[in-house]
């Protein structure tokens, strides 16, 4: 239950971090002279990426440790879970990475090109990514609750749903006929915070049956 605990604990604070770098920076991509003229913020933005993406992977270690409380019937589940919040965290990781490398060109190696490509690749890759792993996570997430009670059965419903509507923003997205990947990328968040709530202690896992 500590540890689970830890885990929520550690969503709400990832949400926190990626939810100030994203009023700091926006989904703007600096060029060369942003990143020299205002080089503190931009420091700040990645050292932000790098805690909210540490926050989300303690907080997917949490909440597949409280999916995993009946064993075997829910591996499968838990484990597609798992992966997906390891590798959404790590895309993060990699975003602060881009961006500090960005910074070092542009104050260092005076490569704006560089900088531009860095930078692009800093802000896209979460947007691009997030929106297939967010479903794999809400869709992994539902499934393990509904086979076992880790969760209110009514937070399994919420999660599939919010899974289905993401699916169809990503596909609207794809079509380009509108631009839904921070809305995508906002709703995810929420999600996490909410998720983050009840590992917090606001629900509890029922007991296991015993034959």
């Amino acid at each position: 239950m500590r540890f689970e605990r830890f885990g929520g604990a550690s969503g709400v604070v990832g949400v926190a971090a990626i939810a100030i770098q994203l009023m700091l920076g926006g989904t703007a991509t600096p060029d060369a002279q942003a990143l020299v003229l205002d080089r503190m913020r931009w420091e700040w933005i990645t050292l932000l990426r790098i805690v909210g993406g540490l926050g989300i992977i303690w907080f997917t270690a949490g909440l597949a440790a409280r999916l995993r409380r009946f064993g075997s019937r829910l591996a499968g589940p838990a484990t597609v879970v798992l992966g997906a919040g390891i590798l959404w965290g790590c895309i993060w990781l990699v975003s602060g990475l881009f961006n500090s490398v960005a910074i070092s060109l542009a104050t260092t190696y005076a490569d704006p090109q560089g900088v531009h490509l860095l930078a692009v690749l800093g802000v896209q890759s979460v947007l691009v990514l997030t929106p297939a792993i967010s479903i794999a996570f809400l869709v992994g997430t539902g499934a393990a609750v509904l086979a076992a009670p880790t969760f209110p059965r009514r937070y399994a419903y919420m999660t599939l749903s919010g899974a289905a509507c993401r699916g169809v923003l990503a596909v609207v997205d794809w079509l380009g006929t509108a631009n839904f990947a921070m809305r995508i990328l906002d709703f995810t968040l929420l999600w996490v915070v909410v998720t983050g709530i009840h590992l917090l202690g606001a629900t509890r896992p029922a007991p296991e049956a015993t034959a």
